[in-house]
């Protein structure tokens, strides 16, 4: 007896060395993702309505996007998108990240559209979290919306963080998102007051195009499929940013370099040749301008070539200029401007 249970015992215990040694092979159901999408503003009131120029109004055109980019995100499979308004109503931002957090939001995505005071910027641009993991999410999701709108035809400005006073993120979107641990990022599509932005936005169906662009990078971002459209990013690669060391502030001072030099003036068209050098350590250089009037006035903002810090340009003199006096500005992402010491040409050129 105690022969055959030996033997029995002995058999078991090869049995279990067997089956622990195989590796298990487990087919688990892919998890559903699920977003939600916060179209900005919204309701009446100064504060609620967002930037306001001419036509265009923030808080309708955010709406009509969250609509848009929903419809174009529920053709992929494995996705629940929510948002957080669906008329014209106010909503605070703490109770639109609570409603997210309600439905177990992977991901929340605040929807906007831009202006400035001065009605002189253009551009693009992403804000996300300042902190760990929740910077890297949004500086990731950032650098692929990024690239997609930019192939609308948008100039970027990038994906940047943004700190309050107390040391805690300043969007309250962002700050009451991480708040309930939910990555966030606020989507500043385009200006609404100056005519390179509009010039777009007016265009045939571009709303729905910054759907698409948008819906495709968040198809990206978490590698899913559509057996709809036939599009599939179930393999889509991107190098992800590092979590940094340490918190990431935005960039409070000017370009450390703003210089020029006079290459040429053909006095017969007005034509002058002005070579310029900017850096800037903390946030890449993204827009110029030039004044021949000893900075009187200004040229629109030109895009700066990032990949350069010395570039030429042509500053055309309008006839009849007397003197004219080059000054050139260089503003960074941030668009803190940093000035060059003005040039008088006559003093380069003496005829």
């Amino acid at each position: 007896m105690k022969k055959v249970l030996s033997i029995i015992i002995t058999v078991l215990m090869v049995c279990a060395a067997y089956f622990s040694a195989q590796p298990m092979k487990v087919s688990a159901a892919p998890k559903n993702v699920i977003v939600v999408i916060d179209p900005g503003h919204g309701g009446t009131g100064e504060r609620n309505l967002g930037a306001q120029y001419g036509s265009f109004s923030e808080k309708d055109m955010t709406l009509k996007l969250g609509n848009a980019l929903k419809a174009e995100l529920e053709k992929y499979d494995g996705i629940t998108v929510y948002t957080t308004r669906t008329t014209d109503t106010v909503i605070s931002l703490e109770d639109r990240a609570a409603y997210a957090k309600s439905v177990g939001a992977d991901f929340v995505f605040s929807l906007h559209f831009n202006a400035s005071s001065d009605h002189e910027f253009y551009g693009s641009e992403v804000w996300t979290s300042a902190f760990g993991d929740y910077y890297v999410a949004g500086a990731n999701f950032g650098r692929l919306v990024t690239a997609e709108w930019n192939g609308l035809g948008l100039y970027q400005k990038g994906v940047k963080t943004r700190l309050g006073a107390s040391g805690a993120d300043y969007y309250g979107i962002i700050r009451q998102s991480v708040a309930r641990n939910m990555p966030c990022a606020i989507l500043e599509h385009a200006y609404l007051d100056h005519g390179y932005d509009t010039a777009l936005l007016s265009g045939s169906d571009f709303i729905n195009k910054l759907a698409v662009a948008d819906a495709t990078a968040i198809a990206k971002y978490f590698g899913l499929s559509s057996s709809k459209t036939g599009a599939d990013f179930s393999n889509f690669s991107y190098t992800s940013v590092k979590k940094p060391a340490l918190v990431p502030r935005q960039d409070e001072t000017a370009p450390e370099t703003c210089s020029i030099k006079v290459l040429g003036y053909d006095k017969t068209n007005g034509n002058i040749l002005v070579e310029m050098t900017t850096r800037d350590s903390q946030s890449p250089v993204i827009y110029f301008s030039y004044s021949y009037d000893g900075g009187k006035t200004y040229s629109l903002l030109q895009m700066w070539d990032r990949t350069k810090d010395t570039q030429s340009f042509n500053v055309k003199v309008p006839s009849g200029s007397v003197n004219p006096t080059i000054v050139c500005r260089a503003y960074n992402s941030y668009e803190k401007c940093a000035q060059s010491i003005e040039v008088p040409v006559a003093e380069v050129f003496r005829y």
